[in-house]
């Protein structure tokens, strides 16, 4: 990453390569609130994500105007926010740029995602402030 690229035109953000004075929330909220075209998701872990892994979480997090999506992945295993919206698979871009297929019943109220996404960051676990249910 270079210090003039927005943290938000990366689709895998490490945490710890997140440059001081960044405030990744600020970020994506200004993108949503500029009017987003397409939906944007980002999957967010502590280090920089090793594909091939599972031993490091994850929270995959996408904004679509008044909603978003919330994904918790740990180990083999991955949960969903227990109320999610969407019945079928959903397709978001990530950062922008590549389409992926996200999991059903993920969409959830915009709001709670820039709460999750703020709450991982500042404890680095799972979101407390969503009530997960594990995907099956």
């Amino acid at each position: 990453m270079t210090g003039t690229e927005p943290i938000i035109h990366r689709g895998f953000i490490a945490m710890d390569e997140i440059l001081p004075g960044v405030d990744l929330v600020a970020e994506v909220r200004a993108l949503n609130g500029g009017g987003v075209e397409i939906p944007w998701m980002w999957s967010l872990s502590e280090k920089r994500m090793d594909l091939t892994s599972t031993e490091q979480s994850m929270l995959t997090f996408g904004v679509n105007g008044e909603v978003g999506i919330l994904e918790w992945q740990e180990g083999d295993s991955s949960f969903t926010p227990v109320g999610g919206a969407n019945a079928e698979r959903l397709s978001y871009w990530l950062a922008g740029f590549h389409e992926s297929e996200v999991e059903r019943y993920t969409e959830v109220p915009v709001e709670l995602v820039y709460a999750a996404v703020a709450e991982y960051l500042r404890t680095r676990s799972r979101p407390g402030c969503v009530e997960w249910r594990e995907v099956g």
